[in-house]
This record gives structure tokens, C-alpha cells and sequence, in this order.
């Protein structure tokens, strides 16, 4: 009789034990992977919407092995450009890492770097992979073993060689809205290509701008236009947009696709190659391999858009081959 026990209780703890690692390997596969990504900036503003763009394009492809999860923070500093609200917000980002526990983060622009990444996760078990960091990650100590990324470098010097054939002279002006971002990038023309810019001027608010973008064009031949962040809504976006169409009257440039309507010629970087990289190496970091092992890499991707009614009120023809191999502003 105690045969006959043993004989039927083997085969119910080898379906047991197989049903208990079935559910496990199931459970297993279901957990999503947490993937955070902090935007320096805010919702709407349209370099951040162009890497969250990248952002989701790679994760709901249908070639990705692994399920995940994606939480946003956005920071809000270029709205609000003060120091203590910048450490506030770094201090958010670095609560949510905590409670929510991600598996690995993308931090994109400077300010997620300086603020968040730098004083609180330098050399952490955390991975982050950073993007849109203007030209240099070395000032953040970067790479750290933790971190790797994207720079993110302007095509000034292509912006410049467009421009100017259609320019009176050789001077170069700067005008943007006077923020970190802007003033940097203008810093790393000057010392990373040696750029000679005649005048630099940041601004505050759209009147300012005005001002200075009528009095620039009688102290440069061409104007490179920074962003200017302070122009958000549509309402603002049309009002600038016919401001520019009717006072433009010399070569005005700009290296990135969303101020293009506000310039006669465009060399830009894509948004989304940033988020798309971003994801991609968070990714293969969740796959197992090491940041550390994944070496900091330059954006590389560009369009050239052409302005027609920028151009045709300053009475300009673009060659055919530019035409050709152009985006137009719509």
C-alpha cells in the first residue's frame, strides 16, 4: 500500500514543481522594464517633443525582445531659470528614481546632466544615458562607469557656408533668448570652432527681441538665430512668424528645424536622432551591457530647409541642387 502512495505522489510533485516554475518564468517575462526618461525642459517645447518622439519610436517598435515601461519627468528649466528652482526640480527627479526604482534612465539636455545626474548619481549602479548635451559632456566629468550618451553639436559651420553667398560681408551675429543653452552654444562657436561673432545678444521676452533683431542687421551681414524659448504659444508663434517675413533683410540662419519659419535658411539637427540613440543604448543596457562599454557618441544627422517667403521678399533664388535636396518651410 505505501508503494502505491509513493508511486502517485512523484508524479503530482513533478507537476507541481513544474506548474511552480511555469508560473515563475511567466511572472518573469511579464515584468516590464522601467525605463525614465527626465526631460530638462517642458511638454510642447518642440526639441524635447522631437527626442520623446525618438523616445517612443524605438519603444513601440515591434522588434524590441524586452517589455518596458517609460515614466517622464520633464524639469521645466527653461521656463523657469533660476538656480533654486533648478536644484528643486533635480531634487523631484532624484524622489522619483527613488520611489519608482527605474531600471535605467535617459536624461536629455545640459541641465539633467548638472543638476541630477552629476551631484547624485555619479559612478551609481543606475545607468543613465544622456542626450542633447551641448558639445562637450566633459565639463559634467562625463563618462562616468554609470553614464554614456549622445552630444549633441550645431552644423553652424554648413549654416555659415549656406548663408553666405547671399550676404553683403563677413560678419556673424548671434541673437536668442538668454538662457544657458544659448549662451553655451554661442561660447563653444567661438572656442571650438573659432568662430568670430561680430555681436552676440540675448534677450528675454519677444519685445526684446524685436528690437535687437532690427538694430542687428545693420551692425552684421548674417544673423544666426538662437532659439528663442520664450515664444510658446500658436498665437506667438504666428506673430513672430510675420514679424520676421516682413524685417528680414539680410542672410538669417538657424540649427534648429522649429525656429526655421522665423529664417531664411536652416541647417538643423533631428530631435529624434538623440531620443532614438538614447533608447536604443538604454536598451542594450537592459540586454546587459555596461555603459561603461558604450562610448559617448556625436549626433550626425541633418536636414537643410529653405524659406520661400523669407526669400522671395529678399528677392533671392536658391541654386537647383540646394532646391533638390532641400525641406521647405510650410
Amino acid at each position: 500500500m505505501s508503494i502505491m502512495k509513493n508511486i502517485l505522489i512523484i508524479p503530482i510533485l513533478i507537476i507541481g514543481l513544474c506548474s511552480a516554475w511555469a508560473t515563475s518564468h511567466s511572472a518573469t517575462e511579464n515584468v516590464k522594464k522601467k525605463i525614465l526618461y527626465i526631460d530638462s525642459y517642458h511638454e510642447g517645447y518642440p526639441w524635447s517633443a522631437g527626442i520623446q518622439e525618438g523616445v517612443e519610436k524605438i519603444l513601440t517598435t515591434r522588434k524590441i525582445k524586452v517589455k518596458t515601461e517609460l515614466k517622464i519627468f520633464r524639469m521645466d528649466t527653461k521656463r523657469n531659470t533660476s538656480e533654486e528652482f533648478k536644484k528643486a526640480a533635480a531634487l523631484k527627479a532624484e524622489a522619483i528614481i527613488q520611489v519608482w526604482q527605474p531600471d535605467v534612465v535617459i536624461a536629455s539636455d545640459d541641465n539633467a546632466s548638472k543638476y541630477v545626474i552629476l551631484p547624485y548619481f555619479k559612478n551609481n549602479p543606475l545607468p543613465f544615458v544622456f542626450c542633447g548635451v551641448n558639445w562637450d559632456a566633459s565639463i559634467y566629468g562625463f563618462p562616468f562607469n554609470n553614464v554614456t550618451g549622445m552630444v549633441e553639436v550645431s552644423l553652424v559651420s554648413q549654416l555659415i557656408e549656406t548663408m553666405q553667398p547671399y550676404a553683403g560681408g563677413q560678419r556673424v551675429g548671434l541673437l536668442g533668448a538668454d538662457n544657458f543653452s544659448n549662451r553655451k552654444e554661442a561660447l563653444n562657436y567661438k572656442n571650438i570652432l573659432n568662430m568670430n561673432l561680430k555681436r552676440e545678444v540675448f534677450v528675454n521676452n519677444f519685445k526684446e527681441l524685436r528690437t535687437a533683431f532690427k538694430k542687428l542687421q545693420k551692425e552684421v551681414d548674417m544673423l544666426i538665430l538662437a532659439p528663442p524659448s520664450f515664444i510658446k504659444t500658436e498665437k506667438e508663434r504666428k506673430e513672430a512668424r510675420a514679424f520676421f517675413e516682413r524685417n528680414t533683410t539680410i542672410p538669417t540662419g538657424s540649427v534648429e528645424d522649429w525656429i526655421t519659419p522665423y529664417t531664411l535658411v536652416g541647417y538643423t539637427k533631428i530631435a529624434s536622432e538623440q531620443g532614438e540613440w538614447a533608447t536604443q543604448t538604454a536598451l542594450k543596457i537592459l540586454g546587459g551591457e555596461s555603459p561603461a562599454d558604450i562610448p559617448i557618441v556625436r549626433n550626425k544627422a541633418a536636414q537643410v530647409f529653405l524659406n520661400m517667403r523669407i526669400a522671395k521678399q529678399m528677392n533671392i533664388k536658391f541654386p537647383m541642387d540646394m532646391i533638390n535636396r532641400a525641406n521647405f518651410v510650410e
